[in-house]
């Protein structure tokens, strides 16, 4: 697979073309392995404005981006590649689409769009930090309910917290870990009840836990966080 050879390809061309029919275009080829194609008419309603078509076109143009980046990652490795071809023609993948273009329409912050992008593209990685619960869907779901200082601390949580599962018994060794953690959420002058409270938000998307018996508060990222973690790694 040295290039990316599939209906978002094919997608993109007619785009380029013809904006104005980048909602059926969605429906009828990024979405070619969706059961029930009576979903175009929705789609068509949904992405009527020259705004939302323009916010869905920059999911597009990210993707194909991350993609590029994640298949030259792999270059030589044809097994990879492979199942990264098989995913992005599945109907996990289509679904996962639809839900990041519902999302950009409703996001002008760029960063967020790229963010939506990124997810997409590492969420067809075989090599990714795996779910056995949660689809892409969701994921893509939480990314855009997600603030930037949630996002920072998740990632803070990962560095800190890398096996926190095997820690889980170690109260010492997690409460040293988490006061790093902590000390270094201080040096970036952040207050510590923000820094709680976007603790808090993490644990309410299932993406980080509470620790028990730990007095003041103390949490790590769960499975779903670190999974949530790898999908946002940047690679572009």
């Amino acid at each position: 697979m040295d290039k990316i050879d599939n209906p978002l390809d094919v997608a993109m061309r007619q785009l380029q073309e013809n904006p104005e029919s980048t909602p059926l275009v969605i429906a009828l080829k990024l979405v070619a392995a969706l059961p029930g194609l009576s979903v175009a008419d929705s789609l068509w309603e949904h992405f009527s404005t020259s705004k939302r078509i323009e916010r869905v076109y920059e999911v597009l143009i990210a993707l194909v981006r991350e993609l590029e980046a994640l298949q030259a990652s792999y270059v030589g490795d044809k097994q990879t590649l492979g199942a990264i071809g098989n995913y992005l023609k599945s109907p996990e993948f289509s679904e996962a689409l639809i839900a990041a273009a519902e999302e950009a329409v409703r996001n002008t912050n760029a960063e967020r769009i790229k963010r939506l992008a990124r997810v997409l593209a590492n969420g067809s990685d075989p090599n990714t930090e795996p779910s056995n619960e949660d689809d892409l869907t969701s994921f893509i779901r939480d990314v855009s309910l997600l603030s930037e200082g949630d996002i920072h601390v998740l990632k803070q949580l990962a560095s800190s917290l890398p096996l926190a599962f095997d820690f889980a018994t170690d109260s010492q060794k997690v409460s040293t870990i988490f006061q790093q953690s902590f000390d270094r959420t201080e040096r970036e002058k952040l207050l510590t009840e923000d820094f709680y409270s976007h603790c808090f938000r993490l644990v309410g998307f299932g993406l980080a836990a509470q620790i028990p018996g730990n007095s003041p508060s103390q949490f790590q990222l769960t499975r779903r966080g670190h999974r949530l973690h790898a999908l946002l790694t940047e690679r572009t």
